[in-house]
């Protein structure tokens, strides 16, 4: 349902409404309650998919071919050097703690929840940016109410689909999604709760964090803002060499 949100609103609407949602998840955890983790959990899938679609629309109104590239390299470093910061401020809110207490995770789920609607706020204060997808495609820039825009963007959705291309993309996009639940969701606890590793291996959950943004760095960087040098044999060999790095 993601496109057919943007195209009815923004991207902008859609960063903010999914970034507001990714908020209320975090606040869900100063009183933690069952069915209310897996209802905000539910609602943070929604709202992580109006929020990647939306940067990756409004990154799309802002980049053309020869740009792109380098775009998104920035994006990627700048998304991913918030993995130093918060886990740097997670390893010395968890040092030398065997328990994470009650003040200790207020304290941590009240100051990354500030820095959320600090990022908010920019996000309202966003330009706005003319759709320019109209690229070929006749029906594209037909004026429409927000409902038709809704519909036509799901049926555009729907379309590209069940290409070729897009089918076979699909089988990556669903090791993409396994792979970041791994590491985002199981990695770090499992570590964080094995004694064999550390007398107090809670503080090396930020740890983990901070060498995974390393990496998102130092890609995004490498690949992205210097893609021109490093993609003259293409993409594949990247994309392949991530798929082994992941395996491994």
């Amino acid at each position: 349902m993601a496109p057919s949100f943007i195209a009815s609103t923004s991207p902008r609407v859609a960063m903010v409404v999914g970034s507001l949602i990714y908020i209320f998840f975090m606040i869900t955890f100063l009183y933690p309650m069952t069915g209310l983790l897996y209802t905000a959990s539910a609602l943070l899938g929604f709202g992580a998919a109006i929020l990647w679609t939306g940067q990756g629309a409004l990154l799309a109104r802002c980049s053309d071919s020869s740009n792109i590239s380098r775009n998104s390299g920035i994006f990627w470093a700048l998304l991913q050097c918030n993995m130093f910061f918060g886990n740097l401020f997670v390893y010395f809110a968890f040092r030398n703690k065997a328990h994470i207490d009650e003040n200790t995770r207020l304290m941590v789920v009240i100051v990354l929840s500030a820095v959320g609607f600090a990022g908010v706020l920019f996000l309202i204060a966003v330009r706005r940016v003319p759709d320019n997808s109209e690229m070929g495609d006749t029906n594209a820039n037909i004026s429409r109410s927000a409902w038709g825009n809704a519909r036509y963007a799901l049926q555009s959705a729907g379309k590209l689909f069940i290409t070729r291309d897009m089918m076979l993309l699909t089988l990556t996009f669903v090791y993409t999604g396994l792979e970041l639940s791994f590491f985002s969701g199981i990695y770090g606890p499992s570590v964080g709760f094995t004694e064999k590793i550390h007398e107090t291996p809670k503080e090396y959950v930020g740890i983990i964090g901070i060498c995974i943004g390393i990496g998102g760095v130092t890609a995004g960087t490498v690949f992205g803002i210097l893609g021109s040098k490093t993609a003259r044999f293409g993409r594949n060999p990247i994309v392949i060499t991530a798929y082994v790095i992941h395996l491994v």
